[in-house]
């Protein structure tokens, strides 16, 4: 068996006029070189720009999002603390009474 035999390629042409290139250099021709290159810069620098906004704006959400776990955790704690406070002060009152009945026992004065 042979190899099969691969077909001559055709050789390429190229028409004037229809390359990338040429419709490029027409351009530069046409508007000068100083504005496309500053058209260039422009596009250039827009991306870039859009690129950033896009980065930050998905940034400043990821932060919006850990702020309001904060401030949830921060009225958890305040909760909290408004409750062990509320306790406190009942503990304080039976500390109180405590306190008044032991002074009365100590001055053998009659328990209430």
């Amino acid at each position: 068996m042979g190899t099969p035999s691969v077909p001559p390629q055709q050789p390429q042409i190229v028409m004037p006029g229809t390359g990338w290139v040429d419709v490029a250099s027409r351009v530069v021709v046409q508007v000068g070189f100083p504005v496309v290159v500053a058209a260039w810069l422009l596009w250039y620098v827009l991306g870039r720009f859009q690129t950033n906004i896009d980065l930050i704006t998905v940034r400043l959400s990821s932060n919006a999002e850990v702020a309001g776990k904060l401030v949830e955790a921060e009225v958890n704690a305040i909760a909290e603390l408004k409750g062990q406070s509320i306790e406190l002060r009942a503990q304080t009152e039976l500390m109180k009474q405590f306190l008044d009945l032991r002074q009365r026992e100590l001055r053998g004065g009659p328990p209430p």
